[in-house]
């Protein structure tokens, strides 16, 4: 459960930015407005999605330094 949180609060907004960027630059391209949110949705949707599988990835023991 803690794994779903993390991607929650940590990754969530950085999809939302990802979301944010696209939107700005399809709408400065003077693209059709279903073109623009749809690629707003996308972006964040595999931003969000990459991220939150990364949390159920390997586990964080193995990452970490050997003494």
């Amino acid at each position: 459960m803690q794994r779903k949180e993390e991607a929650v609060k940590r990754w969530f907004p950085l999809a939302t930015i990802a979301a944010g960027i696209s939107f700005v630059v399809t709408f400065l391209l003077n693209l059709p407005p279903e073109r623009v949110v749809a690629s707003t949705a996308l972006a964040g949707l595999i931003v969000f999605s990459g991220f939150f599988f990364r949390s159920f990835g390997k586990d964080e023991n193995t990452f970490k330094e050997k003494p």
